[in-house]
């Protein structure tokens, strides 16, 4: 997908109609983006958190990084235009007594004003997990991503791996189930070009109750041995949020998966 593409957010009087009450009306897809700009090219209703990092050595120790600038870039190979990559810069150096043993946590948002009266939202995206993820393994990880709203639920959280060292590292993923094998419920494997350990693809969805008119994702990893992106990172693409007319049938904070993980089409 190299096409020009650009994001865009519909009018709130072309979302819903003047006289639209709360949890009324029909559902309407607000954001999309498929960053398919020219690489490098920055969005702005997306930023980066400061940059936390922990390690039992010192050096590196413990610390903070300013955020990181959001763009997108291109994937190894050149098919795929993403919002990426991150997961936080190498931290501390080779015979560093931490180094290599430094857990790293980042987390990208997504923040949407103006939304026209609903009673929850839908949000759906591809979730690209590149190189030497190692899920949970005891040496290496556990290397994990997470998607909540701010001031809302947690919608998921699961480790991931690429890592096919299973019998000897441990490697499994928790995704779609604990004790999963590398790359399980994935919609592609080893299509973006990445030779160190592969890639994943993802595609998720979910349903939550939502009617405010701010709405902030917040999409987090946390990954273990502090070694940057050349090693272990990640990336969306292909991002939707849509409103939907009333909130899932449980109660106001939980969530539901709309389809079974990993099976969304593409």
């Amino acid at each position: 997908m190299l096409s020009l593409l650009r994001p865009y957010l519909l009018p709130v009087s072309l979302a819903f109609g003047a006289m639209a009450a709360p949890h009324q009306g029909l559902a309407e897809e607000v954001y999309f983006n498929d960053f398919n700009g020219p690489p490098g090219s920055q969005y702005p209703e997306w930023r980066s958190s400061s940059i936390a990092y922990e390690s039992a050595g010192d050096p590196p120790g413990k610390g903070v990084l300013p955020p990181q600038l959001v763009t997108n870039t291109e994937s190894a190979n050149g098919a795929q235009r993403f919002l990426g990559e991150f997961g936080g810069p190498q931290i501390g150096k080779p015979g560093d007594p931490g180094y290599n043993r430094t857990r790293v946590d980042q987390t990208i948002s997504l923040t949407l004003h103006d939304l026209a009266p609903h009673g929850a939202m839908r949000v759906s995206f591809d979730l690209y997990i590149l190189k030497s993820w190692d899920g949970n393994s005891p040496a290496y990880g556990p290397d994990s991503w997470s998607l909540g709203v701010e001031g809302g639920p947690i919608l998921f959280t699961s480790s991931f791996s690429n890592n096919q060292k299973v019998r000897t590292e441990g490697s499994y993923q928790d995704y779609p189930i604990p004790g999963s094998l590398p790359h399980s419920g994935a919609v592609a494997g080893n299509t973006l070009g990445y030779r160190f350990f592969g890639d994943s693809v993802y595609t998720l969805e979910f349903v939550f109750a939502h009617s405010g008119r701010t709405l902030t994702l917040n999409f987090r990893s946390g990954l273990f041995e502090g070694k940057g992106t050349a090693d272990e990172s990640w990336g969306l693409d292909n991002v939707r949020v849509t409103t939907v007319a009333s909130p899932p049938r449980d109660s106001p904070q939980t969530t539901e998966p709309v389809a079974p993980p990993g099976t969304t089409p593409r």
